[in-house]
Order: structure tokens, then C-alpha cells, then sequence
């Protein structure tokens, strides 16, 4: 077996550092629980907090829940994005052939002792007049979150925003136009249909919220580059600088001086930044927070399951977490209009995903 071909990217440089093999080698993930990255830190705090709660009275837990917003982004479909998602390229063809034929593969990939959640963040921008815009907005990151109980490991996994796939209904576009037509159930019945393995839950955050949250934290440290830190805070030099909410959001969303993959790196160190203030924050802070963000949290996840889900921190927060990035290699972007389009081999990225997910296993779907 090729090693490479199951290495994963460590987010923090665009390099290679574990397999998926390691999954099952206690050592390396003895050495690993250290690496924890920000994502998950902020995550962890937040449930932290809950699990406090938890232990204060069903009446004060249900007031905190109660701020969440659940069912799914209620939205029209914006009647200029059939016309922003139009796509013609080099080699479609040959593209729409491969999507058609994944598509033909109908078993769904599951265990019901690997929970998938996925995580989706949407930036609905600045309100007008109170109220955000009537209509739906793409997809800005998916991250999923699979617990495996079974090897009791978390897998972290980016989807590419770029991903050339199939949009039930709607035709192939890129993977975050899902969320724009059909909000985050369709965004689920996309990944689904494309890369085969089911989601059990969503969680969707409104990051326009992240600029008051940093404020609150009284800014954040960044180190940045001197083509970043003069695009950013108007500077020359490359180094550590603190930005309000303002300038860390600006530096956040950065990504016409590389690639889709930096700004993603971007946006890790920006909440790795904001872990980093969390540690340091107190109950009160905290609870501010809490009180900033779960009103910007839509999920399908019912009361009853998210304190469930809450009770379980303490076996969660003892996983080895891992992450990675789908494709876990760079792969060359196709512009068209401005537009960046990622073309992949479904039968390649699939079995790369199953192993990672569903490492040395048969799915239940296909056992009989």
C-alpha cells in the first residue's frame, strides 16, 4: 500500500503529518493529544460551559438552549444564483461523466457507532433595517466532525468549497452553491449523494457574529506575514500584531493574494487565537459569549439531544482528535469568470474518505 496516499495535511503548514493508519497506532496518538487544534478548542468551550449549566437546573440550561435557533435556515433562493453559478470549463464533460458515475453507486456509507455531525459556517453579513437578507447564502466552510467510538478518535474533516459535485435538483455546481439553493438539508443530501457516507446531525453558525465575539475577548494576537499585515492593518512588516474584531475578520477573509487552502489556514489561526483567550477568560466572559453566539446557531439537534450530546463531553474531550482536509492533497483549481472550480475523481476521493472515516470496515448498509 501506498503510505502517502493516506496522509493527512497538517492544517497549520499545508504539510503532511499523520496517516490514516494511525488511528490504530496508540503511540503516535498518545503523542498527538497535543495537538488539539483551534476549531475544536473553541468547541470545547463552549460545551464546557454548557456542561456547567447542565449541573445548575433544568430551568437555567433550557433558557441557554432556548437562545439556538433549530430546524433549518428558513430562506429564498437568491434569483441571481443560477445565474453567478453557471459554469463551463475545460474537460466538463468528462466531469459531469465521472459525477454520474458516482452518482449510480447508491450505498451510503454508516455504523451507528460513528456519529457524523456536520458543521457549517455561513457569513449572513450586516443587518439592514434589523433583519438579515430574505435570501439563503452559500456555504463559507463544512467542516465534519465523526466520532468514532469504536477507536475513540474524532476525525476533523474540511470539505473543499470548490468541489465540483451534484446538487440534487439543481444540476453540478460547486459543493457551497448546496447551502444557497436549499439551506443546510440540502446541503446534507449533496454531501450524501456525493461522497457516500451519511450525516446524522448539522450545527450551522452565522460568523458575522465573530466580530463582536473577538471585541468581547478584547481582540486578538495574529501573526501575520508583511504582504498580510499591509493588506490588513496597513503595516510593512511581517510579525505579531493584535486585531480588534474588525481587522481579524478582514484578515480572516483574505484570500486574493494565494489560495482557497491559506485562507482556511487563516481562519484556523484566528480561532486558535480565540482559544488562546478563552483559556484566559472568566465565567462571566464566558456566559457573554454564550449569550453572543447561540442565538447565531441553527441545528437539527432537539433539546433533549444536545444535552445528552453535553453529557457526553468528558468521554469526547478524552479522543484523540485528527484532522484533514478533503482532497487531502492539493489539488489545481480551474478559473472560469473568476470562479474557482475543483474537479475530483469521486472513486479515489470516496475510498480515500471510507478508509479514513470508516477505517478496515464493511458499511451496514452493505453488510447483507
Amino acid at each position: 500500500m501506498d503510505e502517502n496516499k493516506y496522509q493527512v495535511i497538517d492544517p497549520e503548514n499545508d504539510k503532511y503529518k499523520l496517516t490514516a493508519q494511525d488511528i490504530l497506532d496508540e503511540d503516535k496518538r498518545r503523542k498527538s493529544k497535543k495537538k488539539k487544534k483551534g476549531a475544536v478548542r473553541v468547541l470545547t468551550a463552549i460545551v464546557l460551559v454548557l456542561a456547567l449549566l447542565v449541573g445548575s437546573g433544568a430551568v437555567f440550561v433550557n433558557s441557554y438552549l432556548s437562545k439556538m435557533n433549530y430546524g433549518d435556515v428558513e430562506g429564498e433562493i437568491d434569483p441571481e444564483i443560477d445565474k453567478e453559478e453557471q459554469l463551463v470549463f475545460d474537460e466538463q464533460a468528462d466531469a459531469d461523466a465521472d459525477i454520474r458515475a458516482n452518482l449510480s453507486d447508491d450505498v451510503l456509507w454508516y455504523d451507528d457507532r460513528i456519529y457524523n455531525v456536520l458543521l457549517v459556517g455561513v457569513d449572513y453579513g450586516d443587518r439592514v433595517d434589523g433583519k438579515y437578507s430574505n435570501y439563503l447564502t452559500r456555504s463559507d466552510s463544512m467542516i465534519l466532525i465523526s466520532i468514532n467510538t469504536i477507536n475513540n478518535v474524532i476525525n476533523m474533516v474540511s470539505l473543499s468549497r470548490a468541489v465540483y459535485v451534484a446538487i440534487p435538483g439543481y444540476g453540478n455546481k460547486r459543493l457551497n452553491a448546496a447551502h444557497a439553493y436549499g439551506g443546510a438539508s440540502l446541503l446534507i443530501e449533496t454531501i450524501e449523494k456525493n461522497y457516500k457516507i451519511r450525516i446524522d446531525k448539522y450545527v450551522t453558525v452565522d460568523f458575522s457574529g465573530f466580530q463582536n465575539i473577538i471585541d468581547i475577548l478584547g481582540g486578538v494576537p495574529i501573526e501575520m506575514t508583511a504582504q498580510e499585515a499591509r493588506l490588513v492593518v496597513g503595516k510593512s512588516k511581517a510579525g505579531v500584531y493584535d486585531l480588534d474584531g474588525e481587522h481579524a475578520i478582514a484578515y480572516a477573509r483574505l484570500r486574493s493574494i494565494d489560495s482557497d487552502r491559506k485562507r482556511t489556514g487563516r481562519q484556523r489561526a484566528v480561532l486558535n487565537a480565540i482559544a488562546g483567550k478563552l483559556r484566559t477568560s472568566s465565567a462571566s466572559t464566558l456566559l457573554k459569549l454564550l449569550d453572543d453566539v447561540l442565538p447565531l446557531v441553527t441545528t437539527n439537534f432537539t433539546k433533549t439531544e444536545l444535552i445528552s450530546q453535553v453529557a457526553n463531553a468528558p468521554k469526547y474531550l478524552s479522543m484523540e482528535i485528527h484532522e484533514d482536509i478533503i482532497p487531502h492533497t492539493a489539488h489545481p483549481l480551474t478559473m472560469r469568470d473568476g470562479k474557482e472550480v475543483l474537479i475530483l475523481n469521486w472513486a479515489e476521493t470516496n475510498k480515500y474518505t471510507h478508509d479514513l472515516l470508516y477505517p478496515n470496515m464493511i458499511p451496514q448498509s452493505a453488510e447483507k
